[in-house]
């Protein structure tokens, strides 16, 4: 099944790659949520069709989705993987397990 074959990172894993590579951070949760707090430097999109949002320059960048969870961005990791982004991984976890690391 193809959602198995997603990649998922840890909230840690994902600040390493954040601090030494160009990556695209995506928020797929609702605008309101995303207002309220998300991580610094994340982009809101949408879930379904985010992988028409980013150029398609981006392909070979790290991209990290998350939701609340780690469950609706998995939508977007696949989304972005069959429009041919080939390092695509999904927030293990998702914003909440962000937060409960790295939350003052």
């Amino acid at each position: 099944m193809f959602w198995n074959r997603i990649k998922q990172i840890s909230a840690l894993d994902a600040k390493v790659l954040m601090d030494q590579e160009d990556t695209l951070v995506i928020d797929v949760r609702r605008p309101k949520d995303y207002e309220l707090s998300h991580i610094d430097g994340a982009l809101l999109g949408d879930k379904r069709d985010i992988h028409k949002e980013i150029d398609a320059s981006k392909r070979m960048s790290p991209i990290i989705c998350y939701c609340y969870m780690g469950v609706s961005s998995k939508v977007a990791c696949r989304n972005l993987t069959k429009a041919g982004f080939s390092r695509v991984l999904n927030l293990k976890g998702g914003y909440a397990a962000w937060n409960k690391v790295f939350s003052s």
